[in-house]
């Protein structure tokens, strides 16, 4: 399982900053030139550890995946860039494997929250992603 300080590691790597921003109505935001990028956090409107773990993830995976957009893009494009990013994002934080074993085990959501350390609406939105897979443990959740 991934931890936040491993994922500040990884844009380390990748010589990515983060960087604290006041915005107005985002929580955070990731710009490139194509050469440089930076990711800026409104680190004020994050309520804890598992919610900045979730957007620092998201942000990462939007460079990683390639899923970036500019502010003034239509709707479907946004969408898609965001599917990208979270499905990558969610493959990377709660992987399905470790996920079906929790779930025969009879954890909860609140266990399983606090496994992954996420929030539970992001333990609840694996779930809705993962649930055509055949096999998966949903009653759990």
């Amino acid at each position: 399982m991934k931890q936040l300080e491993e994922l500040y590691d990884e844009l380390e790597k990748y010589n990515i900053p983060v960087v604290k921003v006041d915005f107005h109505n985002k929580k955070a935001g990731i710009a490139s030139n194509g050469k440089d990028t930076v990711i800026a956090v409104d680190y004020k409107k994050i309520e804890n550890s598992k919610e900045e773990k979730m957007i620092i993830a998201e942000e990462k995976a939007h460079y990683e995946t390639g899923a970036l957009y500019l502010l003034n893009a239509d709707k479907t494009t946004i969408d898609k860039m965001e599917y990208k990013a979270n499905k990558k994002v969610y493959n990377e934080l709660i992987p399905l494997k470790e996920l079906k074993k929790l779930c025969e085990k009879g954890l909860s959501v609140v266990e399983l929250s606090d496994y992954f350390g996420i929030p539970i609406q992001d333990v609840l939105v694996a779930q809705f992603l993962y649930s055509n897979i055949e096999n998966y443990c949903e009653e759990a959740l």
